[in-house]
């Protein structure tokens, strides 16, 4: 019961991004065009998070809820930022930087539109839309260690052209923990206003910047984001480097556009200030059917 339950907080947290949508790099064409061109910003409310526990994994829909509830009152308490922020300004700055993008003031309310043309429609004074949205996020024991986590955030990224209402781009990213050597307890997310959860939730944000940032708008070295100084500190003091993934070990970026039913996955330790490396971070990008 309790692996069945640990295997779809995973899916969860993957396929709430990925969803439907066709996966569209952005072509050289569309790069072209969106050149010097105006960029609306949205916003959404962040989604539930799932605070998944042995105890509450027992107790099938009502424990969804007590996960969603007690994942909720950890955020709100501790003012865990939702990741899709970081994932926004950081690909947005990329776009100004890349191909001379205008960025629009982010919007001052969440907006509940998902839709391509909703979104046009609410940004008709803008030539495109960039529109960022977290899937899922949580943290789950593992199934053979009760008494460990792992952390897992998913996020979508759609850019929308204004006048015809069309999709130039659209990506999924799903990230997570589940490859770090030495899990953490829950005791440690919670501890110090939840301080390592939200280092390892922003460090899932910037590792899907970075693979977006490469496999959705073909951003060369010198206009890929550079990972925010939040994020220059030790997630998790302690840890040995040579418990970690070596980033050489992580497949290259692919030179050539995405197929359909292509996965592309990345392991990467996030280089920290004293020289060291974070716990390593697996993203994944799934390339799926209309």
């Amino acid at each position: 019961m309790h692996r069945m339950v640990w295997v779809g907080a995973l899916l969860l947290v993957v396929g709430q991004a990925a969803g439907k949508e066709k996966m569209i790099p952005l072509s050289a064409q569309d790069a072209e065009a969106l050149r010097g061109k105006t960029v609306a910003l949205t916003q959404h409310e962040p989604p539930s998070f799932m605070a998944m526990t042995a105890g509450k994994a027992s107790f099938a829909l009502f424990g969804a809820a007590a996960m969603a509830s007690a994942g909720n009152e950890l955020v709100r308490q501790n003012g865990v930022a939702d990741p899709a922020g970081l994932v926004r300004d950081q690909l947005g700055g990329a776009l100004g930087q890349a191909f001379g993008a205008q960025l629009l003031p982010l919007d001052a309310t969440p907006t509940k539109a998902v839709k391509p043309a909703e979104l046009a429609r609410l940004h008709a004074d803008a030539d495109y839309v960039l529109d960022v949205r977290s899937g899922g996020w949580n943290y789950a024991y593992f199934a053979t260690q009760w008494g460990r986590y792992w952390v897992g955030y998913s996020v979508q990224v759609m850019l929308v052209e204004t006048a015809n209402k069309r999709v130039v781009s659209n990506l999924a990213c799903a990230a997570n923990t589940i490859n770090d050597g030495e899990p953490p307890t829950r005791e440690a997310l919670h501890a110090d206003q939840a301080r390592l959860l939200k280092h390892v939730t922003a460090a899932l944000g910037a590792r899907c910047v970075q693979l977006l940032g490469r496999e959705q708008f073909r951003l060369t070295a010198a206009h890929m984001p550079v990972l925010p100084p939040a994020l220059a500190n030790t997630l998790r003091p302690g840890t040995a480097p040579a418990t970690l993934t070596a980033a050489t070990d992580a497949p290259a970026p692919s030179a050539e556009p995405l197929t359909v039913g292509e996965q592309l996955a990345v392991v990467t330790p996030v280089e920290v200030a004293d020289g060291g490396t974070s716990p390593p971070v697996q993203t994944v990008a799934v390339v799926e059917q209309a």
